[in-house]
């Protein structure tokens, strides 16, 4: 267990101007790229078109992006919709709250209709 040993990291993000980039958004973004590329490169080894991978995660993030928010409020709508939440912070996906299995049901969604 000599990962359990490695201590978390004192900051979580650095700020790109006025941008700030969180530490595990880029490791989605990393694995995003790094899925897409290995993708490729498998899908042009069977003969496939080496840009059809990429075609399909246009549309496969960002519904995966939308569908890991709706995910997150649908299951924790009183923070949005309860008393004194506000339903408009329901939108502000900078704020954090994601969902996993909404990432998979709206990116599965957007290959559909990319394939």
């Amino acid at each position: 267990m000599l990962l359990a040993f490695i201590p978390s990291p004192s900051i979580g993000e650095v700020h790109l101007g006025p941008l700030p980039l969180r530490g595990y958004s880029l490791m989605l973004i990393l694995g995003i790229a790094a899925a897409v590329w290995l993708g490729g490169r498998r899908w042009a080894a069977r003969g496939g078109e080496k840009t059809v991978v990429a075609d399909i995660a246009a549309w496969a993030v960002p519904f995966g992006v939308v569908g890991a928010r709706l995910y997150h409020v649908i299951t924790s709508g009183e923070l949005y919709f309860g008393k004194g939440g506000d339903p408009v912070k329901a939108l502000f996906i900078w704020d954090g709250g994601i969902g996993i299995w909404g990432a998979i049901a709206g990116g599965a969604v957007g290959a559909w209709i990319g394939c």
